[in-house]
């Protein structure tokens, strides 16, 4: 088998994979959803799906092309295939960002907003400090990614630390541990132009 064959029987499998899961995300859980279900008119399973499942699938569907998107390009970049957004501190930059809007009592768009300019923030001083260095830009701007990714991870800590326990570290933890439990249809509608720009 060529390398051709190879690959599209593994974007196919993984095609696969993927319809198989969004179904299961739609209709398995604690109030399993039948087709039929939904073409009686069930109330309940009306609901369910179109406020619930529907919304929460789509958008780790589109967050997932979006995730996978983005490591691709890091690893082009970086011309290594283990490369991810850690590298350059992407992901603590944003954890920090979200972290600091957490614990100040921000609206959920405020902490996706506070997430994205952290995410900048730490990218940008990953790239402005790498280009003072005599070495490859390469080389450079991952060892920087790294400071920046160890600075921004003890702010992480510092704001967790001072954090209500409570209530405000909770909601950190959860935070940075990733859900999509708060997400509905409107949630979606203002997350996806910039998601799609990206993917595009």
């Amino acid at each position: 088998m060529n390398n051709r064959k190879r690959t599209a029987l593994c974007l196919l499998g993984a095609a696969l994979c993927v319809f198989m899961t969004f179904g299961a995300a739609l209709a398995l859980g604690r109030y399993p959803i039948t087709p039929a279900a939904l073409l009686a008119g069930d109330a309940m399973a009306v609901r369910t799906f179109t406020v619930l499942r529907l919304p929460r699938a789509v958008m780790a569907l589109i967050g997932g092309f979006g995730l996978g998107a983005a490591g691709f390009v890091y690893q082009t970049v970086f011309r290594n295939p283990l490369a991810s957004p850690d590298i350059i501190g992407v992901s603590s930059g944003a954890s920090v960002g979200a972290a600091f809007a957490i614990l100040t009592g921000a609206p959920n768009w405020a902490v996706q907003a506070a997430a994205f300019a952290g995410g900048v923030a730490a990218v940008a001083a990953s790239y402005l400090i790498s280009r003072k260095s005599a070495h490859s830009h390469t080389l450079s701007l991952v060892l920087t990614g790294s400071m920046i990714m160890a600075l921004c991870n003890a702010g992480v800590t510092m704001i967790k630390y001072v954090a209500d326990p409570n209530d405000v570290l909770q909601q950190i933890t959860f935070w940075l541990m990733g859900s999509l439990t708060k997400t509905d249809m409107d949630a979606f509608l203002w997350s996806f132009p910039p998601m799609a720009a990206g993917l595009a």
